[in-house]
């Protein structure tokens, strides 16, 4: 089982050349990633089935591959997402939005994920952990591009 997390700094609040996002822009992004991750990673095709206002069904496909999970949101404050299939690879994250002082936002992502019996030598375990980080930092790039520009409506289109 890998379990793993990393923060990613969004604002930084020293560094004027920097816009700010508000928390409101910030979830934003993180919803529509949630819903639509195919907006941020060409290589998949997703679709999603909403259960309630802060509750949906998403399934998610790459290539010959198809994984369907559960996700959770609390506004505001963070996205859960879960596979509950047994047929599946058992695996949940979660992105939460910390703001220890106003406007000093960050992302605390975590994952757990069964990794399955593998003899290679490769470790798969350190491979996910170093995508994970790149693709979260691509989706926070991605977020502020979008909200710096105003194309969060475009984008869910």
């Amino acid at each position: 089982m890998l379990e793993f997390e990393h923060i990613i700094q969004v604002n930084d609040l020293s560094n004027d050349a920097i816009a700010v996002l508000s928390r409101a822009q910030l979830w934003r992004g993180l919803v529509l990633r949630a819903q639509q991750p195919d907006k941020f990673n060409q290589s998949l095709s997703c679709s999603y089935k909403p259960l309630s206002e802060n509750e949906f069904l998403r399934t998610t496909s790459a290539g010959e591959s198809s994984f369907y999970e559960r996700v959770v949101l609390t506004p505001q404050v963070k996205i859960h997402t879960g596979t509950g299939d047994s047929e599946q690879i058992s695996s949940e994250s979660t992105a939460e939005i910390e703001e220890p002082e106003p406007n000093s936002l960050f992302i605390r992502f975590t994952y757990k994920r069964e990794l399955g019996d593998s003899n290679s030598e490769i470790d798969i375990g350190e491979h996910l952990k170093s995508a994970y980080v790149q693709i979260d930092r691509d989706a926070i790039a991605m977020i502020r591009v979008m909200a710096e520009n105003n194309l969060f409506d475009q984008a869910i289109n």
